[in-house]
């Protein structure tokens, strides 16, 4: 068992999650020098810089916890949007209902989760990518693309984080690349499944597309949210691929394609972090994954670097031997 003296950080968050947490108004004054450092907070960073510092690492780090110690943290924190602006004493009181708890044991919880935070903030955070594209990440994002229906389609669910205060509205992207010699049908339509409404659709290109997501109310920095779109190609000929080329940050893909169960393809491979070009020239990775007797084949990604591909290609051709 670790002495309470190992744990250098406790004793600064428990600082922070007093009154109204990271949301009072004098928190650049109680961040302390562990949290400053890790954070890379300066004394030249104005008070909204060095909390949004503070928020984006502490939110981030909150990500990796149980379910259970992630509610307590953010509720602790003040950055639970069903928690956000109350004092300590009802935001544990608002986190033991939850936990269907009594307040007791809603402070251990608590206490638990910020001595996991303390361990994660001792490890150095690995290198992040830079990108110039600003006001929100990818936490965790899931995509199902259905070629067993006519026509296919994508279902994508994200769960994002914000990187600004008021983020009211979320650029989406969405690319069909056309087959040499096709006929470039230039509609791709959206839908919004949960989380947001398209107000906006702009056709970039023949093969690419973006459409403006309207948030249900705008996220504060840090706050999560979590939304789903159908995309859906007007073309029948499609590439025998799919991934995600992340130019913001991305924490977590899952993928998974459904194919006809009477004719799937009988090779099918995992591209882990490929050029574009590779991934075109449609080269075997030798990274084999077999389709399932319904039909379905799917993989996981996690800390995806911008600019690389990720994803699944298949053939229906067979192996050469």
């Amino acid at each position: 068992m670790r002495p309470e003296n190992s744990f250098p950080f406790v004793r600064e968050l428990n600082e922070l999650r007093r009154g109204r947490g990271l949301d009072a108004a004098d928190l650049h004054q109680r961040i302390g020098p562990f949290l400053r450092e890790v954070c890379d907070i300066t004394d030249a960073d104005r008070p909204a810089e060095a909390r949004r510092k503070l928020v984006l690492r502490l939110t981030e780090l909150c990500g990796r916890l149980p379910d259970d110690l992630r509610l307590a943290a953010l509720a602790a924190f003040g950055l639970h949007e069903e928690a956000a602006g109350e004092f300590l004493d009802r935001r544990i009181s608002w986190l033991a209902s939850v936990l269907d708890r009594d307040p007791r044991t809603a402070r251990r919880r608590i206490d638990l989760a910020f001595r996991r935070l303390d361990e994660l903030l001792v490890t150095p955070p690995p290198e992040r990518d830079l990108h110039p594209l600003a006001g929100w990440y990818v936490e965790s994002m899931k995509a199902t693309l259905h070629l067993d229906r006519d026509p296919p389609d994508l279902e994508e669910e994200r769960r994002i984080v914000a990187e600004v205060d008021e983020l009211d509205e979320l650029v989406l992207s969405f690319s069909v690349p056309a087959e040499p010699g096709s006929d470039p049908v230039p509609d791709i339509t959206a839908d919004a499944l949960f989380g947001g409404e398209i107000v906006e659709a702009r056709q970039v290109s023949v093969s690419h597309a973006q459409f403006v997501m309207r948030l249900p109310s705008p996220l504060r920095l840090g706050q999560r949210h979590e939304y789903g779109v159908r995309f859906a190609p007007r073309r029948t000929s499609l590439r025998p691929y799919y991934v995600m080329t992340p130019l913001r940050r991305c924490e977590r893909l899952s993928v998974r394609v459904r194919f006809d169960r009477a004719n799937p393809p009988p090779r099918v491979w995992r591209l882990n972090g490929v050029p574009g070009r590779v991934v075109d020239d449609g080269v075997d990775s030798g990274d084999a994954l077999s389709v399932n007797r319904v039909g379905e084949v799917g993989f996981e990604f996690h800390e995806l670097h911008q600019g690389l591909s990720y994803g699944l290609q298949w053939s229906f051709e067979p192996r050469g031997d």
